[in-house]
């Protein structure tokens, strides 16, 4: 199978309709305009997990977006078998989403924000005002490509895509 085969609905998995609304907004907004169905499935926690995936089948996704949110990350060994067995193409909110079998994850780069909410903290223990310091977003994000996840789903990964991947697991 062509890893750019059309796509022409897309299942978003999330938690919460409330918390993740805005995000699915932003989502539905941008496949619209290229002519994709973003189609929202909710899962509180692990006991949603196999009726949203029957869900997603009946109403013929092409492929899935985990949404990012800690519940999803922690199951993420889980949530990518459940894609798997539904044939679904996955693309994940971590990059390291990905080593649990997700077939790409793109995300920030924990390590850097890490260093940056400890610097952050030094400069509130060094006297800095909370109200003086900018809020900023991630400047840098990771891109991996699982291949036996392309495999399992008879997808083949054109180089062009392997070569832009911070990681490729194999």
């Amino acid at each position: 199978m062509n890893w750019c085969q059309p796509v022409g609905r897309f299942a978003a998995l999330a938690v919460n309709s409330a918390r993740d609304a805005p995000n699915l907004a932003a989502m539905r907004d941008v496949a619209e305009r290229i002519g994709i169905k973003v189609l929202p499935f909710y899962a509180a926690g692990q006991h949603d997990y196999e009726a949203a995936f029957a869900e997603m089948t009946r109403a013929k996704a092409d492929a899935l977006e985990i949404i990012s949110a800690p519940e999803l990350f922690i199951d993420a060994a889980m949530l990518a078998g459940l894609a798997r067995k539904a044939g679904l193409p996955t693309i994940c909110e971590w990059a390291s989403m990905a080593a649990q079998g997700c077939l790409v994850g793109y995300g920030p780069d924990f390590p850097e924000l890490h260093r940056r909410v400890a610097d952050y903290v030094a400069r509130l223990l060094r006297g800095a005002a909370p109200g003086d310091l900018p809020i900023e977003g991630p400047t840098h994000f990771d891109f991996a490509v699982n291949l036996k996840a392309a495999k399992a789903l008879n997808l083949t990964v054109p180089t062009s895509i392997l070569l832009r991947a911070n990681e490729v697991i194999e």
